[in-house]
């Protein structure tokens, strides 16, 4: 497999970080009800009994595959979940908050994101705990703002960055009173932004925070 020389790999982060800029110049307005009628309702499946899982992948979709690789891990193990793209996460948002006033199984919520899609996961789960739907864990891979930081409401936070790319230290508002680790995995020479998501040992952590949460074998 090629590799991404250095040229095109910081070509690919400023266009990344440039979406990401423009999403914080100009926030999307939420959608009202009537605009996410396209967005269909969580199948039983996809709530592991209980609870909600959502993946956020990144920028369009290509470069964030090992949230799809990790979800299909899950189910093995009997967890299904929701991959999207990051742009997408307020409709999935809105809908939850909606279904959680009459379906309280839809908690505890999960949430992990890759790159923009690690953002995304912040401002998802900060949506979603100031609503009133509680948000047990949410892991990001790399997340390239640095400006999202979790608050009230949210239990746990798991951050794996390469402090030596772009990743960024996760910070949390001081409303904040979970549990947040911030794992540098910078000694890992074979792990940079675009396959940090698809790492196999993070894949275990991750599957075993999970499955700790939910109760699955």
């Amino acid at each position: 497999m090629r590799r991404l020389t250095c040229f095109g790999m910081v070509g690919f982060l400023g266009l990344a970080i440039a979406f990401g800029n423009l999403a914080q110049a100009a926030p999307t307005a939420v959608p009202k009800t009537s605009e996410i009628v396209t967005v269909s309702p969580l199948p039983v499946a996809a709530r592991a009994e209980r609870g909600s899982v959502f993946f956020l992948r990144g920028l369009l979709n290509v470069f964030s595959r090992g949230m799809d690789r990790l979800s299909n891990k899950l189910e093995a193990k009997g967890i299904q979940s929701r991959v999207t793209n990051y742009s997408h996460w307020q409709q999935f948002a809105v809908l939850l908050v909606s279904n959680y006033r009459t379906d309280k199984s839809l908690a505890p919520v999960v949430i992990v994101g890759h790159s923009l899609g690690a953002d995304a996961a912040v401002n998802m789960g900060n949506y979603l705990a100031t609503r009133g739907v509680p948000v047990r864990l949410i892991v990001l891979f790399d997340a390239v703002d640095g400006a999202s930081k979790p608050g009230a409401g949210i239990a746990e936070v798991v951050n794996y960055y390469k402090s030596d790319g772009v990743g960024k230290v996760v910070k949390v508002l001081p409303s904040f009173t979970g549990k947040l680790v911030n794992i540098d995995v910078s000694d890992r020479k074979d792990i940079d932004h675009l396959n940090i998501d698809k790492a196999s040992s993070l894949h275990d952590e991750v599957i075993a925070n999970v499955v700790s949460i939910f109760g699955k074998l």
